[in-house]
């Protein structure tokens, strides 16, 4: 499961060592979204394949350092493979190769951590095909925020516009700073679930909220309530 990140202007950065935990547990690719005083507002810089890219695009850009709205995102790859282009985050358009492109500036950023009740095309990922999707509505930023309400669902969503960052979902909010989950602060032993719990999770149901369940790796996740077991081999 990814791991998208929102600190607010005023508001510290999580630190390297919080920020390696996230890579750790998402090594798929990292990238940002800062806004800036330009024309056009907000800047994203993406496709850190590596800790080192990251840490390099960490420093030129003074990450320590900035004091305004800043999106981050560490990602698993869930659909479309694993490439710079696929990183997080996402312009509002309906040009794949502008969403794949690892250098804009634009008025709208997106990141994403979910899966979307939505099929996309070609190698693109589910978050890129909801992208093209609300391109359309990218005049109309009201209508655009309330169709991502409609289909958030479980979903952790931010979008950063020229004046404001909109949530979506339920984010965990650690010394100021909003993260979509926090799984990369869990232990690496998980307990096993009872006989009862495993009945429910292998019907895909969360035993404590009646979420729907997502197999990942070694573990059942309910992204509904952040819960976690690890699966029985």
């Amino acid at each position: 499961m990814c791991v998208a990140i929102y600190k607010p202007k005023k508001t510290n950065l999580p630190s390297l060592e919080i920020l390696k935990q996230c890579w750790d547990s998402n090594p798929d690719g990292a990238g940002f979204a800062l806004r800036t005083e330009r024309e056009y507002s907000i800047e994203i810089h993406k496709g850190y394949m590596t800790w080192k890219q990251f840490v390099t695009a960490y420093e030129k850009y003074h990450l320590a350092d900035f004091t305004g709205d800043l999106l981050l995102h560490f990602r698993i790859a869930t659909h479309g493979g694993i490439s710079p282009g696929l990183t997080h985050p996402f312009s509002l358009t309906k040009d794949v190769k502008l969403l794949k492109h690892t250098n804009v500036r634009t008025n709208y950023a997106l990141i994403h951590n979910g899966m979307l009740p939505i099929e996309s095309e070609s190698d693109i990922s589910d978050t890129m095909e909801f992208c093209r999707r609300l391109a359309p509505l990218y005049q109309n930023i009201p209508a655009a925020l309330e169709l991502i309400q409609g289909m958030a669902g479980n979903n952790k969503i931010a979008v950063m516009t020229r004046d404001k960052v909109h949530l979506f979902g339920e984010w965990e909010c650690i010394d100021g700073v909003y993260f979509s989950n926090t799984l990369w602060d869990w232990p690496e032993e998980f307990y096993l679930p009872t006989w009862k719990e495993l009945q429910q999770l292998n019907r895909g149901n969360c035993p404590y909220c009646d979420g729907k369940i997502i197999p990942e790796d070694d573990l059942f996740y309910c992204p509904a309530c952040g819960d976690a077991w690890e699966a029985i081999q």
